[in-house]
C-alpha cells in the first residue's frame, strides 16, 4: 500500500486536530506541566530532525517516503537508530506536551507514534530491504529502530 501522506503532514494534522480539540472542547485539566523541559525537548528534537536531514540531503537521497533511496545513510543520529527522524518529531511533541500539559497534546504524541510505527516505518524498512539487500540487514541487525 502505497504511502499517501508524508510524516510531515501527518505530524502537522495531528498536532493541529490536538490544538483544535484543545481549545475548542478546554479548558482541560494539566496533567503534567513542564514547560521549560517542554521547550528544551522541542529544540532538541527539532535538532536531530535537522541532523539527519542535512544528512540525507547531502548524500542526495530522497526524504519522501515511498521514494526510492540513492544512499543507505548508517552515520551521524543513524548509527545510534534507523529512525531518527522519528524520533525528533516524536522528542518534539513530547515536548510541546510537556509545554501545554494537557491530554490532548500527549494523545497526539502516542497517535503519531502509532502512525509511523505501523505505517510508515514498515513501508520503509520494505524499500530499504529491497534496494540495498543484504547490506541493509546487517545495518537493521547492529541498528535499532529506536533507541
Amino acid at each position: 500500500m502505497p504511502i499517501v501522506v508524508q510524516p510531515p503532514v501527518v505530524t502537522m494534522l495531528v498536532v493541529l486536530s490536538a490544538w483544535l480539540i484543545h481549545a475548542v472542547l478546554g479548558p482541560w485539566q494539566i496533567i503534567l506541566h513542564a514547560p521549560v523541559l517542554g521547550g528544551t525537548l522541542v529544540a532538541l528534537g527539532f535538532s536531530v530532525m535537522l541532523w539527519a536531514r542535512i544528512l540525507f540531503t547531502s548524500r542526495k537521497t530522497t526524504l519522501f517516503v515511498g521514494q526510492e533511496s540513492a544512499h543507505l545513510v548508517s552515520d551521524g543520529p543513524f548509527r545510534f537508530s534507523r529512525n531518527p527522524m522519528y524520533i525528533g518529531v516524536l522528542v518534539s511533541l513530547l515536548g510541546v506536551a510537556l509545554w501545554i500539559g494537557t491530554w490532548p497534546m500527549y494523545v497526539a504524541l502516542f497517535f503519531t507514534f502509532f502512525v509511523f510505527h505501523f505505517f510508515h516505518i514498515p513501508h520503509e524498512e520494505q524499500m530499504l530491504r529491497e534496494s540495498f539487500g543484504e547490506r541493509y540487514l546487517v545495518y537493521a541487525k547492529d541498528v535499532r529502530q529506536w533507541l
